[in-house]
Parts: structure tokens; C-alpha cells; sequence
């Protein structure tokens, strides 16, 4: 009998042990998790332990809650928006807002610790709009987006498509420098992204240079100048060479 007890204690401690440490695994508190406005995110509590009540909240306002007995029970603003999982403990939220983005816990009932996320709700990315500047060597083309797109823009990355040695970086990201040098028939592609989306924008870089403001308008004026110039002293040694005649001829 006591050997018996002896092997059900041992039993029952392993099985604390074991729940501790699984419980453990899904007590940390992982990166942000992020969601688009009026999109869906999921929290991934992942619970492989039954728990006959779960809790989530928003900061300190309950989100919903759970109770083997009583069934489950949405609070808002969240009622109609949230499904959770009760064998896992995952939440999901439709609909995103702004105003959702906070931090979310859940709780499981006997557990002194929770799990903690981290939601950011990213508006949707704007289509980015190029432009450039042109010097006598240089073209720069600037990729910017609207400066009502505020929220979040540390989450935003600019990268360039063009060939690796027709595009020079600049210390701005949203910047690339072109030399005139090159092929100009080409297109080049300003792509920004942030963790849930990308856009992209692109332009021919001959659109940078205008006609009237290409180097070609140098040279041909130079020509101009050059014609010009010959023209004058043509004239004025037809000139000389007619007065001369004109003397000779009084005389």
C-alpha cells in the first residue's frame, strides 16, 4: 500500500511539473502582433491544457470571457467582432479599428501567469507618388508618400527596382540617383511595404528630362554659337575684301 501511494504521489508531481512547464511555453509575451483597419487578426494563445475559464482582455476592460458552464460572453466594443477558440484559448478580432490597437492578455483560471500581445493596426499603404529633379550630370527621383499617412511609418521600407548599376543610394531611402549617362529608355519601380503590404509606382526615367532641359539643347546650341560665329566673320571678310575691291577700283 504504501509503495502504491508512494507511485501516485510521484505520478502527481510529474504531472504538476508537466503542466507547469507547458503552461510556461505559452506564458511569454511575443513581438507585435499586427492587423490592417477592417481586417482580422488571431492571437495565438495555443493552450494545450483545458482550462474551464479563459479571459482576454484590452489593457484593463475584458474582451470576453469564457466558463464551461455558462457559455461565452462578448463585451464592447467588441460584441460581434471576436471569436475565441476555447480548446486552445486563441482570439480572433474582425473588423479592426485604430481604436483596437492596445494591449491584449489573456487569462486561464487557476494560472498566476498570463500571456500578453502587442496588436498595431497599420492603415492601408498609399500608392506612392514619384518625382524627380534633374541637374547637368544627375537625375534624383523621390519616392513620397501622402503626409496623411502617419501611423506607424517607422514600419514602412522603401526598395528600388532599376539595374544595380543604373541606381546609386543616397542617405534616404526614398531617394535614388540616376547618372544621365545611362540608358534613360528604361523604367525604374519605388516599392514600399510595411509588415502586411506592399505598393508599387514606377516611371521612365526619360520623363526626368525634358527636351529643353536635355543635354542635347547644349550641344545643339553650341553648334548654333559655333555657326553663328563663322557666319560674322565670313560677312565681315566679304565686307573688307568688297571695300578693298570698291578702292582699288577708284583708284
Amino acid at each position: 500500500m504504501a509503495a502504491g501511494r508512494a507511485r501516485g504521489a510521484a505520478a502527481g508531481a510529474l504531472c504538476a511539473v508537466c503542466l507547469v512547464l507547458q503552461f510556461d511555453s505559452i506564458s511569454s509575451n511575443p513581438g507585435p502582433v499586427f492587423g490592417a483597419v477592417n481586417g482580422n487578426v488571431t492571437f495565438y494563445a495555443s493552450s494545450s491544457i483545458y482550462f474551464p475559464e479563459i479571459l482576454w482582455k484590452k489593457n484593463m476592460d475584458k474582451v470576453i470571457e469564457w466558463e464551461e458552464y455558462h457559455g461565452s460572453r462578448a463585451f464592447p466594443p467588441f460584441v460581434g467582432r471576436v471569436h475565441l477558440n476555447t480548446m486552445s484559448g486563441d482570439l480572433t478580432i474582425f473588423n479592426l479599428t485604430s481604436s483596437d490597437e492596445d494591449e491584449y492578455e489573456v487569462e486561464f483560471l487557476g494560472t498566476a501567469d498570463d500571456m500578453k500581445f502587442t496588436l498595431l493596426v497599420l492603415d492601408p499603404l498609399p500608392i506612392p507618388t514619384l518625382n524627380c529633379t534633374s541637374t547637368l550630370e544627375d537625375i534624383i527621383v523621390h519616392c513620397k508618400i501622402p503626409e496623411s499617412y502617419k501611423r506607424h511609418t517607422n514600419y514602412t521600407k522603401y526598395s528600388w527596382s532599376c539595374f544595380p548599376a543604373q541606381c546609386i543610394n543616397t542617405s534616404d531611402p526614398s531617394e535614388v540617383l540616376i547618372k544621365k549617362n545611362n540608358d534613360l529608355s528604361q523604367k525604374i519601380q519605388c516599392i514600399i511595404s510595411n509588415p502586411l503590404s506592399k505598393q508599387i509606382s514606377s516611371l521612365v526615367l526619360a520623363t526626368c528630362v525634358p527636351p529643353g532641359n536635355s543635354r542635347n539643347r547644349w550641344v545643339i546650341l553650341g553648334v548654333f554659337i559655333f555657326v553663328a560665329i563663322v557666319t560674322v566673320l565670313l560677312i565681315k571678310v566679304y565686307l573688307k575684301c568688297g571695300r578693298e575691291t570698291v578702292t582699288a577700283s577708284s583708284s
